[in-house]
């Protein structure tokens, strides 16, 4: 597929590298942009060979969330123009919200490899990835409080998940930005790192997870794990059963068991 404002990347390991490109309006969020990443999620989605989604920005900045001199030229916030019939229907799953619950759903695990400042839905985005490191003098700025509105890109649920509710509300109600080491300490990013060796070690976690998980088993713990936070306890285990169920039926299975009895690297057919 070709895009007008991602550029996308994929490697003979199956490491895809989406980035976020339009660095003249510092990689703020468009319509077309947000409807381009959810096409690609589901191209990764459907590719086998595609096993890791690394996401970034062009430049120096990771997202600056939606346009705000647009915004203020129109006096608010933007919606869609000529939403679809599934938007109007289920408009959590249209624009910005796509983006975000799109990342959640992908069955591939993803990293956001945040390479600059990320603000707003910017933030939204790397909270919909399972991973997150960050460069060195980057900004984090869940500003949304102050521009007058609330999060309405799903990051307020993914916050809550991802550091517990008092720290994600002071968070959210203060409009704060942070250092990525502040975000360090609070658990929103897993490694604060130099601008140089931020691909590189994005690049060795995903191809840790490529060489040490079998394919379908990466995509059944994901599912299962996020269930997990979905649903409570008997739910979550029938789901985690069923995932086992078809794990355990994989001819990877069988070779994680065979490589391990001859101290050996395992060799992934992805069946």
């Amino acid at each position: 597929m070709s895009y007008r404002n991602i550029r996308v990347e994929q490697d003979a390991n199956g490491i895809v590298v989406v980035t976020i490109d339009d660095p003249a309006a510092k990689n703020a969020v468009n319509f077309e942009m947000n409807r381009d990443l959810v096409r690609e999620f589901g191209r990764i989605e459907r590719d086998p060979a595609a096993r890791v989604l690394i996401l970034t920005g062009s430049g120096t900045i990771f997202c600056s969330g939606g346009n705000i001199r647009s915004m203020a030229s129109h006096g608010r916030s933007m919606e869609p123009p000529q939403p679809t019939v599934r938007e109007e229907l289920y408009p959590h799953e249209a624009d910005i919200r796509a983006v975000v619950i799109g990342l959640r759903r992908l069955a591939k695990p993803s990293i956001a490899a945040i390479n600059g400042h990320a603000v707003g839905s910017g933030l939204g985005i790397a909270a919909g990835c399972d991973m997150r490191i960050a460069v060195r003098g980057a900004k984090l700025g869940w500003v949304f409080t102050r521009r007058g509105i609330v999060p309405d890109d799903g990051s307020m649920y993914l916050m809550a998940q991802i550091l517990g509710y008092a720290r994600a509300f002071e968070w959210g109600i203060t409009g704060r930005t942070l250092t990525p080491e502040e975000a360090e300490r609070i658990g929103f990013v897993s490694a604060v790192v130099d601008a140089a060796e931020l691909m590189p070690r994005c690049r060795a976690l995903a191809q840790e997870i490529i060489d040490n998980v079998p394919p379908v088993t990466a995509q059944a713990f994901k599912l299962a794990f996020a269930e997990s936070l979905e649903r409570g306890m008997e739910a979550s285990l029938a789901f985690g059963e069923r995932a086992q169920r078809i794990a355990r039926a994989t001819e990877d299975h069988a070779e994680a068991l065979r490589a391990y009895a001859e101290k050996r690297k395992p060799r992934w057919k992805g069946t």
